[in-house]
C-alpha cells in the first residue's frame, strides 16, 4: 500500500501561524504534523508514500530529506484545487492507496483502524462530527458511503464528519485516475478533490469505520492549533 499525502495548499485560514512555514510543519509539542503522520504510517506497515508540496514546499522537501520510502512531488499549481495536487501524484496510482491530508492531528490506532478495515474502498468517518457547513460531511447506506459535501443532503441511515483519510484498492485508484482526467480535460481544476468522489461512489462500493470517540482533528484555524494541544496534553 502506499500513502499520498496531500501538503501542497496555502492555509490562509490559519493566518500568522502560517506565514514562514507550510501548515504540516506545525509544531505541536516539538513535533511537526507531518511526523507524526509519517511515523503513524510506518507503524501500520506502509512505508512507500508520495508527499505533494506546493507552498514553501523546499521546507517540507528537506524535513523528509532522511526519511527512508518518502518522495516529495511539487505542484506549481497549489493555489488552485487541491484536485491538482492529486493529479500531479496520478503515476502513483498503481498500487493500493491511502489519500491523505496533510493537516490532520490523529492517533495511530485511528490510521490502523482503516487499514485493517474490512472493506478494500474505505472512508474514515467521525459519526459524532458536527455539520457546521464547513465539515466534508460523509452519508451512508447499508454500509456504503453515497455521497459527500460540505452540509447534509440525500437519503441515508449514517452520517459523519470524513477525517480527510480514504483507502482505495488498485482497482478502484484507477476509476479515481479516470475521474480526475475527466475533470482536468474540462478545465476543472479548481475544485476540492473530495468533489469527485460522489461520481466515485456511484462506481464503486467504499465503506466506512467511525472513529468512536477516538480524539482527533484538522486543524484550518488557530482555534484548532488550541484544540489539539489539548488533545495531545490530555493523553
Amino acid at each position: 500500500m502506499r500513502a499520498i499525502i496531500l501538503a501542497a495548499g496555502v492555509g490562509r485560514r490559519l493566518g500568522d501561524s502560517v506565514t514562514e512555514r507550510p501548515k504540516c510543519l506545525l509544531e505541536l509539542e516539538g513535533r511537526t504534523l507531518l511526523d507524526r503522520m509519517l511515523d503513524a504510517l510506518g507503524a501500520v506497515g506502509v512505508r512507500d508514500i508520495v508527499v505533494v508540496i506546493g507552498y514553501l514546499g523546499e521546507q517540507i522537501r528537506e524535513a523528509v530529506a532522511g526519511r527512508q520510502g518518502v518522495r516529495t512531488i511539487f505542484n506549481p499549481e497549489y493555489r488552485k484545487g487541491a484536485v491538482v495536487s492529486l493529479w500531479r501524484a496520478r503515476d502513483y496510482f498503481d498500487d493500493d492507496l491511502l489519500i491523505m491530508d496533510a493537516d490532520v492531528l490523529f492517533p495511530t490506532e485511528l490510521l490502523r483502524r482503516l487499514v485493517d478495515s474490512r472493506d478494500e474502498n474505505c472512508f474514515l468517518m467521525d459519526a459524532s462530527g458536527a455539520n457546521d457547513g464547513e465539515a466534508q460531511m460523509l452519508m451512508a447506506r447499508e454500509g456504503r458511503t453515497v455521497d459527500i459535501t460540505r452540509g447534509l443532503r440525500g437519503e441515508y441511515d449514517a452520517c459523519g464528519e470524513s477525517i480527510g483519510f480514504l483507502k482505495l484498492n488498485q482497482e478502484t485508484a484507477q476509476v479515481l485516475l479516470r475521474l480526475m482526467e475527466g475533470a482536468m480535460r474540462a478545465g476543472r481544476d479548481t475544485i476540492e478533490h473530495e468533489e469527485l468522489y460522489p461520481d466515485l461512489m456511484r462506481e464503486c462500493r467504499i465503506g466506512y469505520v467511525t472513529t468512536d470517540g477516538v480524539p482527533w482533528t484538522e486543524i484550518d484555524f488557530p482555534e484548532d492549533v488550541e484544540r489539539a494541544r489539548r488533545m495531545l496534553s490530555a493523553r
